[in-house]
């Protein structure tokens, strides 16, 4: 009797490892999407390839890529964000070597802790108290400068809160910057641009501003 028990017990034990086994199989995420990109100079574009294959794809933001891939960067100075799709309050980052290239899976970056963001969760009729006066990085391409009220510059990431009272500089041609009001609504921003953060709030039209190079 006392065997039969001792049978049961290891039976139910190994029952509930292949279920917590077989749960987080199906909970790994499938692809992440990038939302942000900067790359430096005309060679260092970061590109991606699927397990299997040998060619590789330059990154675009948006790409939708599967976990199996990897990427590959060569400048110090580039960098991309990410989230698994359909999850994007956690953030992850690849920098690129201080020389030489930079290979890495993205299932390994996966592996370590992302950075938490938060987004406005209000609407047309009730807007996000939390986010009055203020416009969140939903997306980027190239680099943005973003100087605080009080002269502090740094350089725009994803999910990053601009208070009004600062200003926005994007710095090259076709760099992109989308950002979200309180009320969950978003504006597209194309460089190159100078603009402040109370004339996106104001819904003022930046058309004029535009600094378009010959």
């Amino acid at each position: 009797m006392e065997q039969s028990w001792k049978r049961i017990a290891m039976l139910t034990v190994s029952l509930l490892c292949f279920a917590a086994a077989s749960f987080a199989a199906d909970t790994k995420p499938a692809s992440i999407t990038v939302v942000g990109l900067y790359s430096e100079t005309s060679d260092g574009y970061i590109n991606y390839r699927k397990a299997g294959t040998s060619a590789w794809t330059v990154v675009k933001v948006g790409d939708v890529i599967p976990t199996t891939a990897e990427f590959k960067v060569n400048v110090d100075r580039d960098w991309l964000e990410f989230v698994v799709t359909g999850k994007p309050a956690a953030v992850y980052e690849l920098i690129g070597p201080e020389s030489g290239e930079l290979v890495k899976k993205v299932s390994e970056i996966l592996k370590g802790k992302p950075r938490t963001v938060v987004f406005p969760k209000g609407s047309a009729a009730k807007p996000d108290a939390a986010f009055k006066d203020k416009l969140v990085v939903t997306q980027y391409l190239g680099r943005q400068v973003y100087v605080s009220a009080s002269g502090e510059s740094n350089d725009i990431k994803y999910g990053d809160a601009l208070a009004l009272g600062g200003k926005v500089k994007i710095i090259a041609i076709n760099n992109t910057l989308i950002l979200m009001n309180a009320s969950g609504a978003t504006t597209d921003v194309i460089g190159p641009l100078n603009f402040t953060i109370e004339q996106v709030l104001s819904n003022k039209s930046l058309y004029k501003f535009l600094n378009v190079q010959k």
